[in-house]
């Protein structure tokens, strides 16, 4: 029996399309299509729930496969040759919404 999920993973295709939203970068030295997404970046900073994500710079979705490994919070991830900590990650149907900010030292 085929089941909703199967279905939604064959959309990734569609929207994880390097000819259409996705972009090919390096996470962790493996190479990931991503989809960045700016527009959800700044109205997470504009909500009032936005408590930490002053110092984020990024805001990126890849499917959960693809990126091979479970991001957490304050994680270290070097996001195309350049260091970045994990601020927020959401895991939604066989995807996660990642939020990186400038590391700190």
């Amino acid at each position: 029996m085929v089941k909703l999920r199967d279905y939604f993973e064959s959309d990734f295709d569609t929207f994880f399309n390097l000819n259409e939203f996705a972009e090919e970068v390096d996470i962790e030295g493996k190479s990931v299509r991503v989809v960045l997404d700016s527009d959800t970046l700044e109205k997470k900073k504009l909500s009032n729930n936005a408590e930490g994500l002053a110092s984020s710079e990024l805001l990126f979705h890849v499917v959960k496969k693809e990126l091979g490994f479970r991001p957490f919070p304050r994680q270290s991830l070097i996001f195309n040759d350049i260091l970045y900590y994990v601020t927020d990650v959401q895991e939604d149907e066989g995807m996660y919404t990642i939020t990186l900010g400038v590391h700190q030292s």
